[in-house]
């Protein structure tokens, strides 16, 4: 199977946990539920798309989340404001200095978009304005913002951007080609950022004129130390200057962005050493290819969110998991429950806590193709350390007070019993085989303590059950506020 057809079924396993919104907020909504995805599920499509040691990214270049309102009554108005700041900027870049060169750009786009030739953009457009043209690393990269005749009647954007990339010193002509197009997104917003050729190479993101980017080398837990770019409003990465860090965009006294820059911790492969490092405190068994693998994936999706590369917590075959983590129902024809083998990794992150993932690698193959699913999680404790308790809801947890969870626990390689308490009171028990258990315990998990017992029953350590979600490190996107 090539590549473009397993990124075209990676993306049809993603799509079928969307649903259209009719109301304004629909775009954003739906890319708040992929960005959610991708770190709940983040795993169905690593696994998905993973081809030999090489797992390839599916969102799209230069594009950010706008976070869904809190309240669904809010305006979005705040966001088109500072979209339309950015789009009355001055262009920003040495090649924008060039008003000859600007010009005949923005006509030349405006004039190819007229004819057709963008397939992804064709609603009616009034005009075309540059917003960013550079030579980076080799490359001359442009950002063009196509104003529509009308606000989208859906979503009420009023432009759209492009971004194009040709090679260095590109003519206008050159670079208004079709293929020059880099990212075509239907809505400009305040902040666009753009990895030329990956995510360790030439990279750019503008804001709005008058607010002033910052970065800072990776934090240690969460100490920042943050400096202003010489560039101001946009900013500039090259192969050469790339390095583990975080951006910040302040508009006046106003933070609008904290972001992870582009990269990993992660190198090409995951190195022999460093894969020993990852399981040196794994308890269970996995098997060294699948941990690589595995290693390099969560390391990749979590970027520079993580200040150490992902260890190897637990592996062992777990009978009757959910057969659904992400969207809470089976497909059509699949079994609710299946046999599979279970990892679970876990690593330090920005912000003091721990994030983990746990993969499920089914023992027979499915019909829709996915090769695996996961689930991620969050706690305050080392979980990594082998002489500690790791409890993980596995599946979707509803939130209701009723029914049963699957709840994944590793335990220390010497506990034979796991017991599960609610205000003092055992309300769920399980014999451990190979430092782990899959047990059933009630609803809701938020104040259960687990115990791990020895063979003499007593109790040789204790936890809390982990949190859904990865939610939780200082990344801020605040456009959507006044």
């Amino acid at each position: 199977m090539t590549v473009d057809d397993e990124l075209s079924r990676a993306l049809a396993e993603l799509s079928r946990t969307l649903t259209p919104q009719p109301d304004p907020y629909g775009r954003a909504r739906a890319r708040y539920r992929r960005n959610r995805q991708r770190r709940l599920g983040g795993l169905v499509l690593a696994l998905v798309v993973s081809v030999g040691s090489t797992a390839f990214a599916i969102a799209s270049p230069g594009r950010t989340t706008q976070p869904l309102p809190a309240d669904p009554t809010e305006s979005i108005a705040p966001v088109l404001v500072w979209s339309d700041r950015l789009l009355q900027s001055p262009p920003r870049g040495a090649v924008a200095g060039d008003s000859s060169f600007v010009r005949q750009l923005s006509e030349l786009l405006l004039a190819a978009q007229r004819r057709g030739e963008f397939s992804r953009l064709k609603v009616p457009v009034s005009g075309v304005k540059i917003l960013f043209a550079d030579d980076v690393d080799g490359h001359r990269v442009a950002l063009a913002a196509f104003v529509r005749n009308q606000p989208d009647p859906v979503t009420g954007w009023p432009s759209a951007a492009v971004w194009l990339v040709a090679d260095k010193g590109a003519s206008a002509q050159e670079l208004a080609s079709t293929a020059a197009i880099r990212g075509v997104s239907d809505a400009l917003e305040p902040y666009e950022r753009l990895a030329v050729d990956d995510a360790e190479a030439a990279h750019v993101a503008i804001a709005p004129a008058g607010c002033v980017f910052l970065s800072s080398p990776l934090p240690d837990r969460n100490t920042f130390r943050w400096a202003p770019e010489p560039t101001g409003s946009y900013l500039i990465r090259t192969a050469k200057t790339h390095r583990p860090e975080w951006w910040r965009v302040d508009c006046g006294a106003v933070t609008r962005q904290i972001t992870p820059g582009p990269g990993s911790l992660a190198t090409k492969p995951i190195t022999d050493a460093q894969l020993a490092t990852a399981m040196s405190r794994v308890r269970g068994s996995v098997g060294q290819q699948r941990a690589r693998e595995l290693v390099y994936q969560l390391a990749q999706s979590e970027g520079y969110r993580l200040t150490a590369l992902p260890s190897v917590v637990w592996g062992g075959h777990v009978a009757g998991l959910p057969a659904w983590l992400t969207d809470g129902s089976p497909n059509a024809g699949e079994p609710s429950v299946e046999d599979g083998q279970v990892t679970v990794l876990a690593a330090p992150r920005v912000g003091g806590d721990w994030i983990g993932e746990v993969s499920i690698a089914p023992d027979q193959p499915r019909s829709d193709g996915v090769l695996g699913t996961g689930t991620s999680f969050t706690t305050t404790a080392d979980p990594t350390d082998p002489a500690g308790v790791l409890a993980v809801p596995i599946g979707v947890e509803t939130g209701g007070s009723e029914g049963q969870q699957l709840l994944l626990v590793v335990t220390p390689a010497a506990a034979t019993t796991v017991r599960v308490l609610r205000d003092g009171q055992e309300v769920a028990r399980s014999a451990v085989s190979g430092s782990g258990t899959a047990m059933q315990v009630p609803r809701p998990t938020a104040g259960l303590v687990v115990e791990a017992l020895d063979a003499s029953r007593g109790t040789i350590a204790s936890g809390q059950v982990a949190k859904q979600d990865a939610q939780g490190t200082p990344a801020t996107d605040t456009w959507n506020q006044d």
